[in-house]
């Protein structure tokens, strides 16, 4: 009995292993590192999920061997007639049970990394102080119960969540203490959505009275909705300072000329591979823009051309996986978008499968590596148009004069 169990648990963590497996491959490999609309290894996603099979199907031979063993006497196992029993299924046995052994450790690490993250939870990082958001519901929720909501139960598409952080940065100028910026990202504006939930985000931009507007690209996934992004998201949209963007790959994909023409035309500035300089009085700031790196051409060393290293520098590009290129770079705040947070979310598990090279380390929140801040928003949009446990979000910051001990 005592074997049968031990072999149930580790065929259940094998099953998990293999999960996570495939979404290792999927994150990293399939979404995570391509340059192209079409990723070169796509043909793994139709390759991996049989080869797992095969291979947790080959855990039917060890049973057939367990079972075996279990009912023959310790002194007849080693017969010579028990020998000649052993065919090509032995063969089978033992790649199922290595392979058994494989992936069930690797369901067990995934399931004690699970623990772990969702015991210590985020941790706060020095220098920033998040508020609690404020929830807008604009859809009655279709699940009455609570507790089944909080399991995945709902939708979150419509409910979207403004999240507020201070920041403090040592050297910020006094002038910009207090300076308010609102970052929106991954909108994917596209007619499934009402257009009223457009609206709603940018009135809440214009509620957080903004002295600063970025944009993080993704506004569209198809070209034929440039028109109605235009309409619906930069209406009524300003900052005192400005609303700067970046391109996403799905701005790439649909035709960026056009994605800026439509957006410049509404006053928005691109930062693509440049920096500006943001004067209040006799104080500064710096403000720098970094292509997308999938089908953009992010240039760090054109981005950080003339940049004071004694100012704070404040910078937006699409993707997180972008920190992997910026060296020993200071950046006081690097805002991103580009992983939706998961979007779909399991209870336990969280973001499984997350377009990136660092899968969900840097699914959402904050990040400090290396010598920049760096903040994942989930975005704002969805596509399809469904959310679990990932509400969409607009992001505002407070800088704050003083050390971020």
């Amino acid at each position: 009995m005592a074997v049968r169990i031990v072999f149930a648990i580790l065929v259940v963590l094998a099953l998990l292993g293999d999960a996570r497996i495939f979404l290792y491959i999927l994150n990293r490999l399939v979404f995570g590192s391509h340059r192209d609309e079409h990723s070169p290894w796509n043909p793994l996603i139709f390759i991996v999920p049989p080869l797992l099979l095969g291979l947790t199907l080959l855990f039917r031979p060890v049973d057939d061997w367990i079972e075996r063993a279990l009912e023959t006497r310790l002194v007849e196992r080693f017969t010579p007639d028990r020998f000649e029993s052993i065919d090509w299924s032995l063969l089978l046995a033992k790649i199922g049970g290595a392979w058994l052994i494989i992936a069930a450790g690797v369901g067990c690490v995934w399931i004690l990394e699970r623990i772990r993250a969702n015991s210590f939870g985020e941790m706060t990082l020095a220098g920033t102080h998040t508020l609690p958001p404020e929830i807008i519901r604009l859809r009655r929720a279709h699940v009455p119960f609570a507790w089944l909501r909080r399991l995945g139960a709902h939708n979150d598409v419509y409910d979207i969540e403004v999240t507020k952080h201070e920041l403090f940065i040592d050297h910020l100028p006094q002038r910009f203490d207090g300076y308010r910026i609102a970052f929106l990202t991954d909108t994917h504006v596209a007619p499934i959505l009402r257009p009223s939930f457009y609206r709603e985000a940018v009135a809440q931009v214009t509620r957080f009275d903004p002295d600063l507007v970025l944009l993080g690209g993704d506004f569209v996934s198809f070209n034929r909705h440039i028109a109605l992004m235009a309409e619906v998201l930069l209406h009524d949209l300003h900052a005192r300072d400005g609303v700067y963007a970046v391109l996403g790959n799905h701005d790439y994909w649909s035709n960026a000329d056009e994605v800026r023409a439509a957006m410049e035309a509404r006053g928005v500035e691109f930062l693509t591979n440049r920096n500006v300089t943001i004067v209040r009085d006799d104080d500064r700031i710096q403000l720098l823009g970094i292509d997308e790196i999938y089908r953009g051409t992010p240039d760090v060393g054109a981005a950080f051309e003339n940049v004071d290293p004694t100012l704070p520098t404040l910078a937006v590009s699409h993707h997180p996986d972008v920190i992997d290129l910026l060296g020993g770079r200071v950046i006081d705040l690097l805002v991103c978008g580009h992983t939706h947070g998961g979007q779909i979310r399991f209870p336990f598990f969280g973001a499984i499968v997350v377009p990136s090279a660092h899968e969900d380390e840097f699914a959402s929140g904050f990040h400090r590596v290396r010598n920049v801040l760096m903040y994942v928003s989930r975005g704002l949009g969805s596509i399809p148009p469904l959310r679990i446990l990932c509400r969409p979000e607009v992001a505002t910051f407070v800088l704050r004069r003083g050390h971020r001990t």
